[in-house]
């Protein structure tokens, strides 16, 4: 069984440019995906992640502060999304054991104040 998970590609917001790789990924269920995050011209404080259904808004997943530890919203944990948020410039998701209900457009966010 087969699932999409969608990435949004370099992207611009009040003038940070923040861009994600894989694009797209097509991953055999149970296998687990890492989305890398990276910003070009800001130092992220503070990164977002987001998932988002087809006509639906976007789901904050959760909130990654650098130095402290990761917070999570009610239904996601870290052992199905675990987080790295290494530097100023870098973040990671991964989708742990991805299974069809997963697919989703996957998003990430940057600032840089806490």
């Amino acid at each position: 069984m087969l699932l999409l998970l969608l990435l949004l590609g370099p992207c611009s917001g009040l003038g940070a440019l923040v861009s994600q790789h894989p694009r797209r990924a097509i991953p055999i269920s149970g296998a687990s995906v890492t989305i890398q995050c990276r910003t070009v011209d800001l130092q992220a404080l503070t990164m977002f992640w987001y998932r988002q259904f087809p006509k639906q808004g976007l789901i904050l997943m959760a909130t990654s502060n650098m130095g402290s530890p990761v917070t999570y919203e009610q239904g996601f944990t870290e052992a199905k999304f675990p987080i790295i948020h290494p530097n100023l410039t870098f973040s990671t998701l991964t989708v742990t054991s991805a299974h069809p209900a997963d697919s989703s457009f996957y998003l990430c966010g940057a600032s840089d104040t806490a």
